[in-house]
């Protein structure tokens, strides 16, 4: 049973279930590293979205992705609410994180 209040425990729920990587984000793409490997935005999917409301440090909501590549890695993107559009970010990228856990479009 997954604790959805639980950023962490979301997260170890996961990882369990396959999604052991964790990714990180950069301009164009997704970086794991732990294996060392950039994912271009055609190149993953978003399998599955959740929103935190963490209480501590300063009421951040916090965003985790569900990341599958079409080379079979499943891992985890975590962003605060704020960082999911980065300034720096590619037009594709943000097309990638763009929708909410219902699918429906965040920012027009």
């Amino acid at each position: 049973m997954i604790d959805y209040e639980s950023l962490s425990n979301t997260l170890d729920h996961f990882a369990k279930e396959a999604y052991q990587f964790e990714f990180q984000t950069e301009p164009s793409g997704l970086y794991c590293a732990r294996l060392d490997i950039r994912l271009a935005p055609d190149e993953f999917d978003v399998a599955e979205v959740y929103r935190f409301r963490e209480t501590a440090p300063a009421h951040v909501e916090q965003v985790l992705f569900l990341i599958s590549s079409f080379i079979g890695i499943k891992g985890t993107l975590v962003l605060a609410v704020n960082d999911v559009y980065a300034e720096n970010m590619s037009f594709e990228m943000a097309q990638k994180l763009r929708t909410d856990p219902y699918g429906e479009w965040i920012c027009s």
